[in-house]
């Protein structure tokens, strides 16, 4: 997961680091965020958005894991995207920064991993959702 330790909000929590040659080079190139909700590259300040046909919002994020700049609504076919202090840059479906409220100077963690407490924290909101679902099911077949 990718969080902003700033506004205690997750910027992706299913990201895809690009981590390979392959990775980096096909980027969005050819796909849409279906399976994933963020694609990372790190050791990277620039970007384009040739052959995609997605609409991206774009974290760049410098050597101390701040946010150093952003652009929402990258539209495709731009040659470059860049931001010289970044080393890090994130790709994310169109909104999602305004979502997250992620602006500039904000601390990110990159590779967020739920504790104990908040894992249990977020079995107890699922069950109950479908503690809920069920009851409101079992009612709703009691009236007719």
């Amino acid at each position: 997961m990718i969080y902003n330790l700033t506004k205690r909000t997750h910027v992706a929590k299913n990201p895809v680091f690009a981590d390979t040659f392959y990775l980096r080079v096909r980027g969005m190139i050819g796909r849409n965020f279906q399976d994933f909700d963020g694609m990372v590259f790190e050791h990277c300040n620039c970007i384009h958005t040739f052959f995609m046909s997605v609409t991206l919002d774009v974290i760049f994020i410098d050597g101390n894991n701040n946010v150093c700049d952003l652009r929402e609504n990258a539209h495709p076919w731009h040659p470059v995207i860049r931001s010289r202090k970044a080393v890090t840059v994130i790709e994310l479906p169109q909104g999602q920064i305004r979502k997250s409220g992620t602006q500039t100077g904000d601390k990110v963690n990159l590779r967020e991993e739920l504790s104990k407490a908040e894992q249990q924290k977020l079995k107890k909101k699922l069950l109950h959702g479908v503690k809920t679902a069920v009851t409101s099911r079992f009612r709703t077949d009691c009236k007719k």
